[in-house]
């Protein structure tokens, strides 16, 4: 199968030494390869609620990490004095509650006893109205006081809540780039401790130089393969940004990605890109050896061996596109090691 992709016109003398193939023109593409690596456009900082020394850390750089996941616990040994106070002031005010409810039952009897005494006309409407007026302020010390407890049951429940912060989850699926406070460091509200890269939002991306920008759009497709994963996934370009790198004159591809498995940032891809085609000589790669370090084949002059040193181009399979040669060439296939410049090519 190889000899009928390779070939065109193979040469096979009967009576030579030799096999012989014939160098040809064709229509390649020309596929230049960029080294890049794998980014999260998305990164997300994780901080605490909670002020406190961090107690216990459960991830380290590199960690893949899901939703949900605890990341770090931060000592809650504060807000767990909040959370004690809270309650003993929840306490404190259902005795205040039921003191009032008490002083209120005791005044509402005494009213009830005037009133009838002062309905018999054995005490005066002044006394009546006294304890009329003494039954409504204590119902007045029953609503302050339940005003009072629904306060307390309030900071209760913000200490409880507190309380939760002290771990840490994650917030998305996501892997750890940086860590930024280690255990037994103080946790400040606001302050990230970790930064994490999301996973539904990694592409590729690689540094273009200024003279083959031109010839990449946005939509062109790509082959990228990453190394770390042992895997090829297709790409496509997804932005061009316009401004280049003043010390390396090179622009910024980002390339969006069909397969994200097994993918994490900072891993480094070769993105394989098309940037044209154009008219080269192709020799199978069976006929490619090299002499004193210099790669080249050997072509029948005449029925004479003459080594010619070429340059590879590009490689398709066993196709290899080389400059130096011309169409047409007799290059003479899997050449002995021992074969050297101007041998004759004996016929048996």
């Amino acid at each position: 199968m190889k000899k009928v992709l390779l070939l065109i016109f193979v040469v096979i003398n009967l009576f030579a030494s030799y096999s012989i193939v014939y160098s040809e023109l064709k229509t390649i593409n020309l596929t230049k390869t960029y080294t890049g690596d794998i980014h999260a456009k998305s990164q997300v900082m994780v901080a605490t609620r909670l002020m406190g020394y961090i107690k216990q850390m459960f991830v380290e750089e590199g960690s893949v990490v899901h939703k949900g996941d605890i990341l770090f616990e931060v000592d809650p040994s504060d807000i767990n004095s909040m959370i004690n106070q809270a309650k003993a002031g929840v306490m404190q005010a259902q005795n205040g509650l039921l003191m009032a409810q008490l002083a209120y039952a005791d005044a509402e009897k005494d009213f009830q006893r005037f009133k009838n005494l002062y309905m018999r006309g054995a005490v005066s409407k002044r006394d009546y109205e006294k304890m009329q007026l003494n039954m409504r302020l204590r119902a007045s010390q029953i609503k302050l006081a339940q005003g009072m407890l629904d306060q307390a049951k309030a900071g209760l429940q913000r200490a409880l809540d507190q309380g939760k912060y002290a771990k840490v989850i994650s917030p998305i699926n996501g892997v750890v780039v940086r860590k930024l406070a280690k255990i037994a460091e103080m946790a400040i509200p606001g302050h990230p401790v970790l930064i994490l890269a999301d996973l539904n939002s990694i592409e590729a991306r690689a540094f273009v130089g200024e003279s083959d920008i031109g010839k990449i759009k946005k939509g062109q497709l790509a082959r990228i393969f990453v190394s770390a994963a042992n895997k090829v996934v297709k790409g496509e370009v997804s932005s061009i940004i316009p401004s280049a790198d003043p010390a390396t004159h090179s622009y910024l591809v980002k390339f969006s990605l069909s397969d994200k498995t097994r993918l994490l940032p900072g891993m480094y891809a070769k993105i394989y890109l098309k940037l044209g085609s154009k008219k080269e000589v192709v020799i199978p790669y069976n006929t490619l050896t090299s002499r004193g370090g210099i790669v080249g084949v050997f072509v029948d002059k005449n029925g004479i061996a003459e080594f010619k040193p070429i340059k590879i181009l590009s490689q398709n399979g066993n196709e290899v596109a080389v400059s130096g040669l011309e169409k047409g060439e007799r290059i003479i296939i899997l050449p002995p090691a021992n074969l050297t410049d101007g041998t004759p090519l004996d016929e048996e």
